[in-house]
Order: C-alpha cells, then sequence, then structure tokens
C-alpha cells in the first residue's frame, strides 16, 4: 500500500524551513543595499577629499613659485576650487597655534581640537571629519601648507614665521577645506551598482520562490493526498478484474485492459455461475478518471449481485433495473454501455443484452468458411432513458467459436493523422484468426493495435475480452499441392 501522506498540521518544518528562508533573503536583501550605501558613501569621501588635496597641492606650487606680499592666499585657493567646478562651504588658513589668518564662507565653529592638528602634523597624517551640517553632510578636512620663508605684508596678523624665532627654510600654515559630501564621478560607483542589481534580484527572486512554494504547499499535500488515493483506486480496481487468462467449463478466456488514465472507467468481468453457466460482462462509463472508476464499481457491484443468469426475464429486469439506478444517481451526468451475456456448454447456446455497447463479434465456420456474427440487439446504453425497454437475444454456438468482446478504446485507437483502428481492420483480422487459441488471438489483436498506433498513445481506455468455446479447430496450414 502507498504510504499515507502526512496531514497539514505536521509539516511544521515546512514551513520552519520557508520562514527561515525568508529571513535569509530579506536580509540578504538588506545587506546588498547597506553594503552599496557604504561603499558608496566611502567613495564618495575619497572623491572629495581627493579633490580637496589636488586643489591644495595645486595651490601651494603655485604660492612657491608666483606668490607675492600683498596677495591673497585664500582667494587664490577660492578661484583653484571653483576652477575644478566645486565651490566650498568654507576654508579658513591659519597658522599651526591656531590662529585664523583668513577665513571663507560660513565656519560654524572649531572641527578639530588644537591636540588633534598637532598630532597629525607630527605623523605625518591625515586629518578629516564628516560633519552634519546646515547643507548636509560635509566633509573637512585639514592640509598643512609649506611655503617659502617671506615677510608678511605690512599690518598682517600673521606671524614673520611659526615659532617667532629665526626665518626658516619653509613657513608652516594650516587649511582647512569644507565641501559638501556630493560624489561628481557616477562611474565610480558603476560596479557597485551593477553588484547591487545583482544581489537584490537574486534576493527578490528567492522571497517570490519562498513565498509561491509558501502558498503552494497545501495545494501540493492536497495533491499528493490525491495521488495516494488514485493509486487505491487503481488497486481495488485491478483487484475487481479477474485475471488475464482463465478455464471454465468449456471456454477458454483472455482478457487485456489498459486504462488511458490510473484509473478507468471500463468494466469487464468473467466468471461461473452457481448453475454451471459463464458469464461475461463488458461496459464503459462515460468520460475517464475517478469519477467514470467510481460508476464502473457500482456497475460491477449490481451485475455481480443480481442473479440475472436465471432467466431471460431476470435478465431483462436486472437490466431495467441497472438503468433505473444509474438514472437515479447519476442524473443523467453519467452513463454507461454494456454487453452482458452468459451461455450453457452444455445447450451450446449465448444469451445477452447489449446496451448500447460496441457489438462483440463470434467468429464462427459453419459453412467451412469464416463469418462474423454481430451481437447488437438488447437496448440502449443505461443511465439515459429510465424506462427504456431491453430484451435478450440468443445464438447458438458450435465448438471452435471464438467470442470477441471490446470497448470502444481499441476501435477508436488513433495514429498520427487522426487515422482510427476502425471496425473494417478489426473484422480483417478475425477473419484470419478462426481456430486460434484466445491468447493467440489476444496477442495478435494488440500488436495489430500497437503496430497501427506506433508512438502514439491511447486516449481512451482499452477493453479486449476473447473467449474461445469448446475444443479449438485445428487449421489445416497444410500448403495445398
Amino acid at each position: 500500500m502507498p504510504r499515507p501522506v502526512r496531514p497539514f498540521n505536521s509539516y511544521g518544518w515546512v514551513y520552519a524551513w520557508l520562514s527561515l528562508s525568508a529571513l535569509l533573503a530579506l536580509a540578504l536583501l538588506g545587506n546588498a543595499i547597506r553594503d552599496y550605501l557604504f561603499v558608496s558613501r566611502l567613495l564618495a569621501i575619497q572623491q572629495v577629499r581627493r579633490q580637496m588635496r589636488q586643489t591644495v597641492n595645486g595651490l601651494e606650487q603655485q604660492l612657491r613659485k608666483s606668490w607675492k606680499p600683498g596677495d591673497s592666499r585664500l582667494k587664490l585657493l577660492v578661484e583653484a576650487f571653483e576652477t575644478s567646478g566645486e565651490k566650498p562651504l568654507w576654508l579658513e588658513i591659519r597658522t599651526p597655534e591656531n590662529t585664523s589668518i583668513e577665513r571663507y564662507g560660513d565656519n560654524p565653529g572649531s572641527t578639530f581640537a588644537s591636540e588633534e592638528e598637532t598630532e597629525s602634523l607630527r605623523s605625518h597624517e591625515s586629518l578629516y571629519r564628516v560633519v552634519k551640517a546646515r547643507h548636509g553632510e560635509t566633509v573637512v578636512e585639514v592640509f598643512p601648507l609649506h611655503l617659502p620663508p617671506i615677510a608678511p605684508p605690512p599690518g598682517s596678523s600673521e606671524p614673520p614665521h611659526p615659532s617667532g624665532g629665526p626665518p626658516g627654510p619653509r613657513s608652516l600654515l594650516l587649511v582647512e577645506v569644507a565641501m559638501p559630501l556630493t560624489p561628481g564621478d557616477a562611474t565610480l560607483l558603476k560596479a557597485q551598482r551593477w553588484n547591487l542589481a545583482i544581489s537584490c534580484s537574486v534576493a527578490i527572486a528567492l522571497l517570490a520562490t519562498v513565498l509561491i512554494a509558501a502558498l503552494s504547499i497545501r495545494r501540493y499535500v492536497r495533491g499528493r493526498l490525491l495521488e495516494q488515493q488514485v493509486e487505491i483506486a487503481r488497486e481495488v480496481q485491478a483487484r475487481l478484474l479477474p485475471q488475464s487468462a482463465s478455464t471454465f467449463p468449456g471456454v477458454r478466456v483472455a482478457t487485456e485492459y489498459r486504462p488511458s488514465e490510473q484509473v478507468g472507467g471500463d468494466l469487464y468481468d468473467a466468471f461461473a455461475t452457481p448453475e454451471g453457466k459463464v458469464a461475461f460482462v463488458v461496459g464503459d462509463v462515460s468520460g475517464k478518471g475517478l469519477p467514470a472508476a467510481l460508476l464502473m464499481g457500482v456497475i460491477h457491484g449490481a451485475v455481480r449481485s443480481s442473479r440475472w443468469t436465471q432467466s431471460p426475464e431476470l435478465h431483462e429486469a436486472e437490466c431495467a433495473n441497472l438503468n433505473r439506478l444509474l438514472c437515479e444517481s447519476a442524473s443523467g451526468e453519467r452513463y454507461a454501455t454494456l454487453f452482458w451475456c452468459y451461455c450453457e456448454p452444455a445447450a451450446r447456446t449465448l444469451h445477452y443484452i447489449n446496451a448500447g455497447h460496441c457489438a462483440p463479434l463470434i467468429l464462427t465456420r459453419r459453412n467451412g468458411a469464416p463469418e462474423l456474427l454481430a451481437l447488437d440487439r438488447g437496448g440502449p446504453v443505461v443511465g439515459i432513458l429510465r424506462d427504456a425497454p431491453y430484451t435478450q437475444a440468443s445464438v447458438e454456438l458450435v465448438p471452435g467459436d471464438t467470442l470477441v468482446m471490446f470497448s470502444d478504446g481499441l476501435v477508436e485507437a488513433t495514429r498520427t493523422g487522426e487515422e482510427e483502428f476502425g471496425d473494417r481492420r478489426l473484422r480483417i483480422l478475425l477473419a484470419g484468426l478462426g481456430g486460434e487459441p484466445a491468447e493467440t488471438v489476444r496477442a495478435r489483436i494488440l500488436d495489430s493495435i500497437q503496430s497501427f498506433m506506433g508512438s502514439a498513445r491511447l486516449h481512451d481506455d482499452l477493453t479486449l475480452v476473447v473467449a474461445v468455446f469448446g475444443e479449438p479447430q485445428a487449421r489445416n496450414r497444410t500448403a495445398s499441392p
């Protein structure tokens, strides 16, 4: 038996795993955005600092070459920044002792302590900070400005040299520059934006997958439960059907059943009655799958539980009862074709009712030549007309007669091009199989259908029942002289 599928509440570990995956996807998305913001900010700071450093270094070289007493270093520095395309928020030139010499812009106050500037000069390390200003985030950095010892202009507060002693080879000033934190070169972030797009796409795809899986898990479990139920129905249906080959008094039977799906709507049965008769049933329920299989089970139970083989009157009455049962239970939405018959080997007579089913064929040699008899009398299909009449018919049998019963899935088997196997091909094939055992007739029919269909698949259930009565006549296989 198939292993039972666990109910929904036992899939807690699945939901836990999906929740963890969703958290990981959100973490990946948040981490990608955070890394991008961090790296982009860091690159923007480096870019602004690089621009400030290049401008200050350019001013330092210019002052060494052409500065004259009375020229404003601050003015030259502002012009240098404006030439580079960025206007500083504020500038201040001062001595290492924190004495301001020139100032530009609105400096909100001291950004660095004197000890920080002194330590930066002593260790030759950069001194910068990103602060919140009125204009947003601002990069503030202090640069040393090394100049030749030139006397200050008259009236200037600048001392003749930093320490007040004799002039040295160079003088040292400090330049504080404040620039807004805005990246000027967008190409620097191209790689980071590409990585951000990839990481976000992966995270969103993972999150969408988790969401779809969470929404589909219940449907998946329902599908598994349905598959299990279908498998059980298939096993039950297989137990209801007889073996592929069996022998009854005076009759050898060979059968074949090929459902187009896991379960089918075709019905066949062969059994011996308490009175010593042999009964055969072949039916076809409209539709496919589980609904057809359920109705097939109802018909099978009704046929097996009734005494329809005792007399023609009971046979006709039971067929009428079955018709009314299906009309009431199926409400006209489902119907079935049915051929059921029984034979008396001693009397060599076959009694049957064909309720709209494909007419079975009897292959006989009564006049020395093969002859096919169609068993097509009885009444309409069961399950549509509540008060439909049914009449039993009879046919005499001779030893070696072959009865071939089948469903429409056999004659309607198609190949590429939508061409059907058809009743004509079946009749031509059977005409050459007189006197053969039941298993041989079955095998020849199935081989012919398979050869006709090629690689095409069945679109309807296929049922085949072959019964050979009495001792088969030996076929004369000796060539004529």
